[in-house]
């Protein structure tokens, strides 16, 4: 009888021990994911404050004096 619990112990022990490794590599699977959204959403973010700069630049009324100078001098 004590070579059956042995058994089951080592298999009860070595499936704790797969699970515990399966687990853990999807948890750092998902972690890589989110990090990495996160990150793209930073770069967009950026991109989107650099535009924004860009559009104020040719909206605001003193670049648009200054544009229309221009043109009445030429």
């Amino acid at each position: 009888m004590t070579l059956y619990r042995y058994i089951f112990v080592v298999l009860a022990v070595f499936f704790v021990s797969l699970s515990a490794v399966y687990l853990r590599r999807t948890e750092n699977c998902e972690f890589y994911n989110l990090r990495t959204s996160q990150m793209k959403t930073t770069r967009l973010k950026q991109q989107l404050w650099q535009k924004q700069l860009q559009l104020e630049k040719y909206v605001s009324p003193s670049s648009v004096s200054k544009i229309i100078k221009d043109k009445d001098e030429k």
